[in-house]
């Protein structure tokens, strides 16, 4: 008995020991390379059950633990760490990023999937890269980091448009641009502006996104990926995920950023006296030389006694500032992330200046173990004070800041402004003194409802909404005109909305542990409704008075005589699948289907189908591959198709015009044929796809080649005026798009103190023209506007005109008496030397070639990312090489006409005989059309490299921070724009005038900037 009692006794003094060696241990996480604390991380001991996750601010507690307890620290994304704890009761950890990407999830359509299970072909851009950057708008942060996705600038304005192109042009008039989905939600990305002046574009709809909200984004290139979303994926489909709210404590983030902006180089241009001079010679020039104009030669006129560098009068360097504010946390039960956001951003163009105000709510309520529902609501007002930089005319800021003679003063002497002078405007008065004002407030929202029927079977319905309204004023004063009274203004009041109810069943099962189904079915339908009013008017009383009810003249047509007051409406009805299975995520497959069926097309024609399929091995999984370097790789293949129904909501049924009265009756007359057979275009790819990882993922590798072709092109097509109107749309053609992307990422080196990665995308595409109606073909080609033509084995984006070969040095050099015309003179000394194509000794239109293509060979960007102690440093370059710009706007400011200033290259012109240079001689309204013609001389080499992004940044120590009770304080540079080595010789090569196809052109728009940034991120 009393062994017993020893037995419990001393069994018991044990237990108290251990029990007394037991203890709580805390401590935080944070990202090793950004210092930022991180949420959702798993604490667990080794060999045990004990395990929790850390806090919002990165925290965590366990209990129970001793000095041989290990922990375990793990995350997705990010390389476990393991570490004893030793006689530590604070233990703080910093985790590594995992560079097995292939492990990640990305967003895809109606889902989310581990990129190591993807068979299609998306590009991913996550918070940290965006957080490097200081730009303000979703495309503008892609721009060289996604591999297969050109961007091209159409304005440098702050809020301005630009071009993006997923894997090519697939259309001629149904529209290139992708479609947008944020948080689920399909929303409109097409410029709803209306008055945009001269500029052959609109403003950026996504400028309305925060970049500090975005969580992700995602590009779906492949047909694989996009099918899923149909007719309206025919050019990829970007996929842009916001940050939502996660269990733990809530955290409130401070960010305030300042800065400036600046023109990064100007051009030169002749001076008061070098450009008397040009005007000297142009008169001399002559065939019957004439006496010049007095005024341009007396510089004691008030009017022209002026040395103006027009430049500095109107460019700036422009403050901006922004605050974002953000609180995001949650329970077990309800989670939530809510920001707000103001921009205030000043343009480098006088008098231009875009604000933003922005606010975001994400909630997400467990409502039962089964039953969730959740909503996204975002706000945004925005106020864009618009320049009507670029186009043709002297309506436009830089082609009058350019070519206005700088004789020409800025005041008159009793101080009011010199508005216009022969021809010219005043580019700073057009500036100050014209409104160009955009207001702006969209509302981008959804609510959904999930069950969870059984563990794998889930049902989803969301319900999604994007509105907009805006409201766009447009004056000209008259002390810009040269008719005395003369003034003109316009409104425009315009609304967009549209909405889409989506419903389907997820189903998610693993059998026997080996084999993966996936599952997806639903049913959706969308509405879009477009209003727009608005009046023009002219003769104002005063500058001053510029509502409508004061003009003396009031239409509702345009200048082009178009109904400015429309409405237009048009659904779509979709049912969509897809299914996927894996083994052992060795072998994957997956097919998608949507059938979509739009208003748009006639009854008849009305559904299409798009389905695709794809499949994957992870042949490195196999017994036989033995190539220790190579821990994972996967090979792809993918086939789809997908459409495009980008035509006007009427134009299969016919559209009508009101307005065309007779007399004193009211009528109605047809605008457009009806084609009750008009069908969608169809996109067929295909798509072999590489994915690599070595040394443990320390580098990955992919790549991707594709074949693109686009069928039944939907093309308005040139028909007999006789017949009431000028043409028809209609199924003509097809377009082929291939190509070749690669995408690299290495960790170089990886130490406490001290790391370095780096990544590298390039992608090469080509473009071609596969086949167009023979009935539309002129010459053999479809001429597209001013500059392109559209032609079957050639790219879109080419560039038709005459050879410039040089200039003739003395008249007798012109051996072959070639001449201007068949009955014009013959060109001498001093005139361009232009290639006589067909060899008959005559320059006319039959002379003309292809003379350039805005098709680059490949694009990219390379980017290196340091980190040091409490510093981290990113260094990006971005790159586009072997594409052509037409540089219409060098062409301006090199053509006298009579008055034009000049560019100093005309300090080379040609002067006397036997002058040998490649600058023809000035001559007065030359009847010879040396500068008017569309010639090589004006087409340039737009390759170029750009330091795109540089971002130094400091994160504060803990034990500072700490102290006085805040989470986080970052502090960081960013230079936007810093350099760019090229050899164009305009503003900037990163340049597309155009919207369109008609691509590679700049007539003078808004100069790119040179942006310096300043920033303070504070988490409380």
């Amino acid at each position: 008995m009393m062994r017993w009692i020893a037995v419990i006794a001393l069994n018991f003094l044990l237990f108290h020991s251990v029990l007394a060696q037991t203890r709580v241990v805390s401590g935080k996480i944070t990202d090793a390379q950004t210092r930022t604390a991180m949420s959702g991380v798993t604490v667990t001991v080794k060999g045990g059950s004990q395990g929790v996750s850390s806090g919002q601010d990165g925290t965590y507690s366990l209990q129970g633990v001793t000095d041989q307890t290990v922990l375990v620290f793990s995350i997705l994304g990010y390389s476990t760490h393991e570490i004893n704890i030793g006689g530590r009761s604070v233990l703080d950890i910093s985790l590594q990023t995992s560079f097995n990407e292939l492990e990640e999830t990305v967003v895809v359509g109606y889902g989310r999937q581990k990129k190591r299970n993807l068979t299609g072909s998306i590009v991913s851009v996550n918070n940290e890269e965006i957080e490097k950057t200081a730009l303000q708008d979703p495309i503008s942060i892609l721009q060289g980091r996604a591999a297969g996705v050109q961007i091209t600038s159409n304005s440098g304005a702050p809020g301005g448009e630009m071009t993006i192109r997923v894997r090519g042009n697939s259309s001629l008039n149904s529209g290139n641009n992708p479609l947008f989905v944020v948080d689920g939600i399909p929303i409109e990305s097409g410029s709803l502006s209306n008055l945009n002046g001269t500029e052959g574009f609109g403003l950026n709809p996504l400028a309305a996104i925060n970049p500090g909200d975005i969580e992700s984004i995602e590009i779906l290139k492949d047909a694989a990926s996009t099918a899923i979303y149909g007719s309206r994926a025919a050019n990829g489909v970007v996929m842009i995920t916001t940050k939502r709210g996660a269990e733990g404590k809530a955290t409130v983030d401070v960010n305030f950023t300042t800065g400036v902006s600046e023109l990064p180089r100007k051009l030169s241009v002749l001076n008061a006296t070098q450009y008397r001079q040009a005007i000297i010679d142009s008169y001399n020039n002559m065939d019957n030389p004439e006496e010049p104009f007095w005024t341009i030669l007396d510089s004691l006129s008030a009017m022209n006694n002026g040395d103006v560098d027009w430049q500095r009068e109107l460019m700036r360097v422009a403050p901006q500032y922004k605050v974002d504010l953000s609180v995001r946390g949650g329970s077990k039960t309800t989670q939530y992330a809510w920001s707000t956001s103001y921009l205030d951003q000043d343009g480098i163009i006088l008098n231009s200046n875009f604000k933003r105000l922005t606010s975001r709510l994400n909630t997400d309520f467990n409502l039962t173990d089964k039953l969730k529902i959740g909503q996204s609501i975002a706000y945004t007002n925005s106020l864009n004070n618009r320049i009507n930089a670029a186009g043709a005319g002297n309506l436009s800021v830089i082609r009058e800041l350019l070519i206005r003679p700088p004789i020409m003063s800025m005041y008159l002497p009793d101080g009011s402004l010199n508005g216009y002078s022969l021809g010219r405007r005043n580019p700073v008065g057009i500036a100050k003194y014209a409104t160009n004002l955009n207001k702006s407030n969209r509302i981008i929202g959804s609510q959904y409802l999930e069950y969870e029927i059984i563990p794998e079977l889930t049902f989803r319905s969301n319900l999604n909404f994007d509105f907009t309204s805006m409201k766009e004023e447009e004056f000209m004063p008259t002390i810009l005109d040269y008719r005395e009274g003369y003034n003109t203004g316009a409104v425009r009041s315009i609304t967009n909305m549209t909405w889409s109810s989506e419903s389907f069943l997820r189903y998610a099962k693993t059998f026997n542990q080996d084999h993966n189904f996936g599952a997806l079915l639903g049913f959706s339908l969308q509405n879009w409704r477009y209003d727009r009013t608005g009046l023009n008017g002219s003769f104002f009383p005063s500058d001053n008075i510029r509502t409508l009810n004061a003009a003396g003249t009031i239409s509702n047509k345009d200048s082009d005589g178009v109904d400015i007051n429309v409405a237009s409406e048009h659904a779509m009805m979709s049912y969509f699948g897809r299914a996927s299975y894996d083994y052992q995520g060795k072998y994957l497959a997956e097919v998608n289907l949507r059938a979509d069926g739009s208003s748009r097309f006639g009854r008849q024609k009305r559904f299409g189908y798009f389905p695709s399929a794809s499949v994957g091995w992870r042949f490195s999984q196999e017994d036989f591959f033995t190539i220790g370097a190579v821990n994972d790789g996967k090979i792809r293949f993918s086939m789809g198709k997908t459409g495009n129904e980008a035509i006007g909501d009427y134009t299969s049924q016919g559209e009508f015009m009101v307005g065309a009265n007779y007399l004193d009756f009211s009528g109605a007359a047809p605008t457009v044929m009806p084609n009750e057979g008009l069908t969608w275009e169809t996109t067929t790819q295909y798509n072999a796809g590489l994915d690599l990882a070595f040394l443990g993922d320390k580098i990955t590798f992919t790549t991707d080649l594709y074949i693109k072709n686009t069928d039944d092109l939907l093309y308005n097509v040139p028909i007999p005026t006789t017949t009431g109107f000028s043409s028809f749309m209609q199924n003509i053609g097809s377009i082929q798009n291939r190509g070749v992307e690669f995408l690299l990422t290495t960790k170089n080196i990886s130490r406490d103190v001290f790391s370095w990665g780096t990544n590298l995308n390039i992608s090469l595409n080509r473009n071609k023209v596969l086949s167009l109606p023979e009935e539309l073909l002129t010459n053999g080609y479809i001429q597209n506007g001013s500059y392109h033509i559209l032609q079957e084995g050639l790219p879109i984006g080419v560039f038709y005109g005459w050879r410039f070969d040089g200039v003739y040095a003395r008249d007798v050099h012109n051996v072959n008496a070639i001449t201007h015309g068949a009955l014009g003179p013959v060109f001498k000394g001093g005139d361009p030397i232009w290639h006589d194509l067909n060899g008959d000794n005559i320059i006319n239109p039959d002379d003309r070639q292809i003379i350039g293509t805005a098709e680059p060979k490949f694009f990219g960007g390379f980017g290196n990312d340091f980190t040091y102690k409490n510093f981290s440093l990113n260094v990006f370059f971005q790159f586009s090489y072997g594409n052509d710009i037409y540089s219409s706007i060098n062409q301006e400011r090199n053509s006298i006409v009579r008055y034009n200033n000049l560019s100093a290259d005309a300090l080379n012109r040609w002067r006397e005989q036997g002058d040998i240079t490649n600058y023809p001689k000035p001559v007065r309204d030359d009847p010879m059309q040396t500068d008017s013609r569309v010639s090589s001389r004006w087409v340039e080499d737009g390759s170029y490299i750009k330091l795109k992004n540089v971002n130094l940044r400091y994160t504060f120590p803990n034990s500072w921070i700490n102290r006085i009770g805040l989470r986080k304080v970052d502090a960081f540079v960013t230079g936007t724009n810093l350099i760019t080595w090229t050899k164009y010789t305009g503003f900037d090569p990163d340049v597309n005038s155009f919207s369109g196809l008609r691509v590679g052109v700049d007539q003078g728009s808004y100069p790119q900037n040179r942006m310096f940034i300043f920033g303070l991120n504070i988490g409380l």
